[in-house]
Parts: C-alpha cells; sequence; structure tokens
C-alpha cells in the first residue's frame, strides 16, 4: 500500500476518536446521558466515524488522490503487419497494465511500418520484455525493449 493512503487511514481513525472524545459534551442534546459510559464512547466512535469519513470524502473530492504509478515506454519491433492495437493489448495486458499503444504507419500510404510502442507500468514492462522478447507473435519474432525518451531537439 502506498505510504499516502496508510496516512490518510490514520488520519481518519485519529479523526474518529477525536470527535469521538468531543462529542461527550453533547449527548445531553440526544438524551445520551442515561446511557453506560461505554454506550456513549460507542455512539461517539459511530459519530466520529461518520464524520471522519465524510471529511476523508470531501478532502479526495477537492483534491483526489492519485496513486503514482511509474510508466515505463516499450518499443516492439518486428511486428507483423497485420497486427492490430486489440492484438497487442490482448498479448501485453497478460504482463501488466497497458496504458497506450501506439504502432506507427507510414505518413503518405498509411500502411503499418512494422513497429510501435506500449506504455505500461514498470513492473509489467520488465515482464514484458523478459517473457516476450523474442517470442512468436503472428508469424513474426516481435522484438521488445524499452524505448528511448525523445530528445528536445525533436520537439524544437
Amino acid at each position: 500500500m502506498s505510504a499516502n493512503i496508510i496516512k490518510l487511514i490514520f488520519l481518519c481513525i485519529i479523526l474518529t476518536v477525536l470527535l469521538a472524545i468531543a462529542a461527550q459534551p453533547l449527548f445531553g442534546l440526544f438524551n445520551l446521558e442515561a446511557k453506560s459510559s461505554s454506550q456513549q464512547f460507542a455512539w461517539g466512535m459511530g459519530a466520529g466515524a461518520l464524520i471522519a469519513s465524510l471529511l476523508t470524502g470531501i478532502i479526495l473530492l477537492i483534491k483526489p488522490y492519485k496513486l503514482a504509478i511509474k510508466k515505463q515506454t516499450l518499443f516492439i519491433g518486428n511486428l507483423a503487419f497485420k497486427s492490430t492495437d486489440r492484438d497487442l493489448r490482448k498479448l501485453f495486458s497478460q504482463c501488466g497494465e497497458v496504458f497506450s499503444i501506439r504502432l506507427m504507419t507510414d505518413r503518405v500510404t498509411r500502411k503499418p511500418r512494422g513497429y510501435g510502442f506500449i506504455e505500461m507500468d514498470s513492473v509489467g514492462a520488465k515482464k514484458a520484455m523478459s517473457t516476450l522478447n523474442e517470442q512468436e507473435f503472428m508469424g513474426r519474432e516481435l522484438r521488445v525493449s524499452l524505448a528511448n525518451e525523445p530528445s528536445k531537439q525533436a520537439d524544437e
């Protein structure tokens, strides 16, 4: 589990206990003074948990929590010209989560060029490189490696 999720859980628990203790003076309003102290604390914990979960939900709505997933781009070479995004997604999703697939085509003829790029989570990318490199796919031996990062000169 991510460290941020653990911190959020602890914050919710601490908020629950603090709200349960702070709610003790309010028990007179809800006719809970006749209850035993353990029952009052249980009611306070329930109310505190409800309020803490609502506050946590509001915090997440205001600032959505994004999991830090490290992505890597793979170069896929020697692809069969008839292979599609769907074929590659089915093959590579066995190794991990596939975020995007880009199959390169000729600008003029729009025919496939036989290579592409797949963006995956880093663990899945490593697994894909070790298991799918030099494996036969649609009659051709795939080449799977880490893609070079685009240079800044190409952007200018």
